[in-house]
């Protein structure tokens, strides 16, 4: 989310090019923090369970970035 808004300061990203790079960013942070998730809880073989609601979270920064 930092290398988003740091981006966000040098170029817009409400095209094409910024939309993707945000969908990107916020996989990635989703993944990464269900990952964290997963092994701090011992929650085995429920990632994509626990990575749902991170996108959503990141989802709502990322849009609060962009716009």
């Amino acid at each position: 989310m930092v290398l988003l808004s740091f981006f966000s300061v040098v170029m817009s990203l409400q095209g094409y090019l910024g939309t993707v790079f945000t969908a990107i960013i916020v996989l990635w942070c989703s993944i990464s923090a269900s990952k964290l998730f997963v092994s701090a809880l011992s929650m085995d073989k429920q990632q994509l369970l626990i990575a749902y609601p991170c996108a959503l979270v990141y989802g709502v920064f990322a849009l609060l970035i962009v716009f």
